[in-house]
């Protein structure tokens, strides 16, 4: 193996770690962050892990005892404390006391995996290390060279086990705090999770992956600069990504009022003439004042207008009409949008996207696609030609 390349592969997902950790202490510095100190704490360990993988495929055996019981605490730390990160984005309260409870099975892995190697002789620790962690051989350990063996197994069923459940109830977690961004907001795009809802899933590919290397064993890795290169990218890419999206995530549950949270349709309804004065009331301030061109609209900003709360609002919004608050709001602005396109053809898209109401062009033809079924370029084309070059399905009215 040419060792120039060994050393760039073996180092890479050590250094992603620590540039990403630097980096995010230097926005902590500048605003402290509750979930991104988290995530800090992730990418310190995760550091921790690539450098006792750096030590293992160089073959620094004299400091392996250390490194590896290092190693046998961040290995099924790294997802529990990801876990941890994504509560502190979806969660107000969370529980303290279980997340700490998420790294005891680690903490326990690396008291049991460090106590052997204090206990076993000179010449057991370097058996132990030369036909297990290099030559994955169980069979020819004996004494505590083998019960050592039992405990790098365990640490291997601890972080296979931790998979499954931290997937479902991080999934769950991302998928209600989204639900509550598009009850509030009209303009949810920079505030949901959905960028984490995929790095997540591959989140676990990457440690099945991850899971399938220590099963097949990383002594295989060492002699292979394309088996070693699998890993090596794989994982510096997916520290890079979860390092990227976590600078960028700047919005959680505690920048929203508390209010937000309680909205769910199992809330009582308003007296009938009430709720018809609610309809009425919320009827002029869109089609009257055309309140969805205001940038940045809320739910609470339509509460206040109609002088109610805006559990009531909620109501007439989503159950009755079956849609989330932010779909109800881009239809309206994605038809006038439309309106606009049709009037003149050769208008600027970058002002009609402004006109209509969105903060950003990104979000006006996400919308303006979804809605109408092509983009806002090939509406213009259409209206343009007469309608002969496209045909779109049109805004469906709310």
């Amino acid at each position: 193996m040419h060792p120039m390349i060994q050393s760039i592969l073996t180092t890479l997902p050590m250094l992603v770690c620590a540039i990403l950790t630097a980096l995010l202490a230097l926005s902590l510095y500048r605003d402290k962050d509750g979930p991104r100190i988290r995530l800090l704490v992730f990418m310190i360990v995760a550091t921790l892990l690539y450098t006792a993988h750096c030590i293992y495929f160089n073959g620094l055996k004299q400091t392996i005892p250390f490194s590896d019981t290092v190693y046998c605490f961040c290995n099924p730390a790294v997802y529990p404390l990801y876990y941890i990160y994504i509560e502190e984005l979806t969660q107000r309260h969370p529980d303290r006391r279980r997340q700490a409870l998420l790294l005891v099975p680690a903490v326990l892995c690396s008291l049991t995996v460090g106590a052997f190697y204090l206990l076993m002789s000179g010449e057991e620790t370097a058996t132990f290390i030369s036909h297990y962690l290099y030559h994955d051989e169980y069979t020819t350990l004996s004494g505590l060279a083998w019960w050592q063996g039992v405990a790098h197994l365990m640490v291997k069923i601890v972080f296979a086990l931790e998979i499954p459940p931290i997937l479902i109830l991080g999934w769950r977690h991302i998928t209600h705090y989204n639900l509550i961004v598009e009850q509030n907001y009209s303009d949810p795009d920079d505030k949901t999770l959905s960028p984490i809802k995929p790095l997540l899933v591959l989140f676990v590919v990457t440690s099945l992956v991850s899971f399938a290397c220590n099963v097949i064993g990383r002594y295989r890795f060492t002699d292979s600069l394309w088996l070693l290169a699998v890993p090596s990218v794989t994982f510096s890419l997916l520290i890079l990504l979860i390092g990227h999206i976590g600078l960028q995530q700047r919005f959680h549950i505690r920048n929203m009022d508390e209010n937000a949270e309680e909205l769910s349709p199992a809330i009582a309804q308003p007296q009938s003439e009430g709720q018809n004065r609610l309809r009425e009331g919320l009827r002029q301030l869109m089609e009257t004042e055309h309140i969805y061109l205001q940038p940045n609209l809320k739910l609470e900003d339509l509460a206040r207008r109609l002088n109610t709360n805006r559990a009531y609002v909620y109501n007439v919004i989503n159950v009755e009409n079956g849609v989330s608050f932010s779909e109800f709001i881009n239809r309206r602005r994605i038809e006038h949008a439309a309106r606009l396109i049709a009037q003149n053809p050769k208008v600027l898209l970058a002002d009609v996207a402004t006109m209509s109401g969105f903060s950003s062009p990104s979000a006006f033809y996400r919308n303006f696609k979804q809605f109408m079924g092509c983009t806002p370029s090939e509406y213009a084309g259409a209206q343009e030609s007469g309608g002969a070059r496209i045909s779109c399905a049109g805004p469906a009215a709310t």
